[in-house]
């Protein structure tokens, strides 16, 4: 499911959990305990088991050390969007775990803001997948049975082309079961 919703491009306010969301210990910092703990606060997601379609596209793309012709040529495809299939289990939508918002471990990702609830997130992470690569995204949205749609605040440094900032939309529909 990680898919779903990280790494746009180089690749997600809502209903609180807790008056502090995921950082129970107000120290500004989101531990690993402190994430996991709200992730299983939220409850089983509003999300129905099966196969869900996942088009994410942005509408916006900086990225000015990049050519202008280039510039265009990556505002025409994101702007397109890619489309991705999945399956989501009974297990994945009573107990999601950190890969379900785009967290899986060789992204390597720190929390700067979790809060989760049945039908809703709001997420700002910062990951270092490689390199010099620190990918920054903020986002947010409502989940439903059959639907979902999430919005999407991206910057990314250390690529070859500087620092790019996107910002986008994630909308993710059931189509079907999974196959057998």
């Amino acid at each position: 499911m990680h898919k779903f919703f990280l790494m746009g491009a180089a690749a997600l306010a809502l209903s609180a959990c807790s008056d502090k969301g995921a950082d129970a210990d107000g120290d500004g910092k989101i531990s690993d305990a402190e994430a996991a703990t709200e992730m299983s606060a939220g409850g089983a997601m509003a999300m129905k088991p099966g196969l869900w379609e996942v088009k994410i596209s942005f509408d916006k793309l900086d990225a000015p050390g990049a050519p202008a012709d280039m510039q265009d040529k990556m505002k025409a495809q994101m702007g397109q969007g890619v489309t991705q299939s999945s399956c989501l289990t009974q297990a994945q939508v009573d107990k999601p775990g950190m890969e379900f918002f785009g967290a899986p471990p060789e992204a390597n990702c720190t929390f700067d803001d979790l809060d989760r609830s049945t039908d809703g997130v709001k997420i700002a992470m910062t990951c270092k997948p490689s390199g010099p690569i620190v990918v920054k995204s903020k986002m947010d949205g409502k989940f439903g049975a059959e639907t979902y749609t999430m919005n999407i605040e991206q910057n990314t440094e250390g690529t070859p082309m500087g620092a790019v900032k996107m910002t986008g939309k994630i909308e993710g529909k059931r189509v079907g079961d999974c196959p057998a």
